[in-house]
């Protein structure tokens, strides 16, 4: 029985964690000793903001799951990797646009896209110009899942109750709840690093683990 060919339509970018290539290893390895071509059958992936423990994957979307998209999917799509980045950003946008919005968590706030796509949002920096446009300092962000972005501004500051709350504090609080989304996602878990939007693209700031002082040299 045949079955239709993939679609340029049906991929979509996948943010998944950087231990995602080693687990496929022993399944790669099969593939090479049963006379495979495994670079071929190799996902295509990509190092995400230096050493924020992220990779950029790619995914085509079935009926029942997402499939990683491997080099030899990707050529069957006709694609070149440049093409295949551009073409799922626009496929995922044409998808969450309509849903796309924000979450005010009082002192921070959540990027709410549906589809598990709020971490593949990192890959839109269109998207946070225009959310941190009155932004005072750099935009701060938190992907302890694939479903879960917080994000805030280095210099925001707020006062409860006749108490000023510091961007330190506001850190703190972010990291500790991502910290315990990231610890409940199990399989799901992705990255324990604090990253920041620059001209130069998305740099790592921290960790979960980190003392939040360096803000005090933003």
């Amino acid at each position: 029985m045949s079955s239709n060919p993939p679609s340029p339509s049906s991929a979509y970018p996948r943010i998944k964690a950087a231990d995602f290539l080693r687990s496929v290893q022993p399944e790669l390895d099969e593939i090479e000793a049963l006379g495979g071509d495994r670079e071929a059958q190799t996902p295509v992936a990509y190092p995400f903001a230096g050493d924020s423990g992220l990779l950029v994957t790619y995914a085509l979307d079935t009926p029942t799951q997402f499939i990683t998209l491997t080099n030899e999917g990707m050529a069957s799509l006709g694609l070149s990797p440049e093409e295949l980045h551009v073409r799922a950003i626009d496929n995922m946008l044409e998808k969450v646009l309509p849903q796309l919005g924000t979450q005010d968590l009082v002192f921070y706030k959540a990027l709410v896209s549906g589809d598990d796509f709020e971490a593949c949002m990192l890959l839109v920096p269109g998207l946070w110009e225009d959310l941190t446009k009155d932004f005072k300092g750099e935009l701060l962000t938190v992907v302890p899942s694939r479903n879960v972005l917080y994000y805030m501004d280095s210099k925001a500051s707020f006062e409860a109750s006749g108490q000023a709350i510091s961007a330190g504090q506001i850190l703190d609080l972010m990291r500790a709840a991502a910290a315990k989304v990231k610890a409940e996602a199990g399989p799901h878990g992705l990255s324990d690093k604090v990253m920041a939007l620059t001209p130069d693209g998305w740099r790592v700031r921290g960790s979960f683990a980190d003392p939040s002082s360096w803000l005090s040299n933003g």
